[in-house]
């Protein structure tokens, strides 16, 4: 089976036990790395599959995934090990458990906050890594950045295919699908902006709109119905075109001297 592997070194536990159990799976395969790599068809070169078990650092996901499947273990197996080991290598960086739990949360920062402390404790994937895994245009790493930026909130398209990567258990989902419809109906309670009453719209344009100030609050009694500054020039014309000072209607095209 080769020459002894060096001892793990090092302070993640996490990585410890994941190092550990993909070189046990390994021996018990009986498989050398070389022919690990054979049963990979060739996708990971020995080096790089004895450098996953070697501990000096977290692998890739799809590494432990070729790995175990090559060694006939469980990807689940292998995927709640790579999230374990990622989320104390980023506990150390972030503080885990601070953030409500998703049916208490009430407002954008605390969903945000929420969030991402999921995406750590589910091993903190690379983005462009969730893009892939969630499908062809459903999960934009750009707009995952932004929601962990504190920028933008996703979508609920957007928040199932983050949930689905993250292996959130399917029972889970509707609380925090809960959460999202609270901090829509919160932030946009005093707005007038049709767009924003489906869920499954983007959320990005709804941000742009309101630092352009393309969107005005409602005035605080309730009385009357606010739109926006394109809304109510669209509204001039169909009452026939805008109005000089004088109240006459000026027609398109046509220059008026006074």
């Amino acid at each position: 089976m080769g020459r002894p592997e060096k001892p793990i070194a090092t302070l993640n536990l996490g990585l410890l036990a994941l190092a550990g159990w993909l070189r046990e799976i390994r021996i018990n395969a009986q498989l050398t790395y070389v022919e690990l790599a054979a049963m990979t068809g060739n996708a990971y070169s020995a080096t790089t599959l004895q450098r996953a078990a070697s501990g000096e650092r977290v692998p890739r996901l799809p590494v432990v995934e070729a790995y175990a499947v090559a060694c006939d273990q469980s990807l689940e197996q292998a995927r709640r090990r790579w999230r374990h080991a990622r989320a104390v290598e980023h506990s150390i960086m972030h503080v885990l458990g601070s953030a409500p739990r998703p049916r208490l949360v009430e407002n954008a920062a605390e969903l945000r906050a929420a969030l991402r402390e999921m995406y750590h404790r589910a091993g903190a994937m690379p983005l462009r890594e969730m893009e892939r895994r969630a499908g062809l245009g459903r999960l934009p790493r750009s707009t995952m950045r932004r929601m962990l930026d504190g920028t933008t909130m996703l979508s609920k398209d957007q928040m199932l295919a983050f949930l689905t990567v993250c292996d959130v258990p399917e029972r889970e989902h509707q609380d925090w699908l809960d959460a999202l419809s609270r901090v829509w109906d919160k932030r946009h309670s005093w707005y007038d902006n049709e767009l924003f009453k489906n869920l499954n719209e983007p959320a990005e344009q709804f941000i742009q709109d309101e630092q352009n100030h393309r969107i005005e609050r409602k005035p605080p009694s309730g009385r009357g119905r606010s739109t926006s500054n394109a809304g109510a020039q669209r509204s001039q014309f169909a009452r026939g075109g805008p109005a000089n000072k004088n109240g006459q209607r000026l027609k398109l095209g046509v220059t008026t001297t006074g």
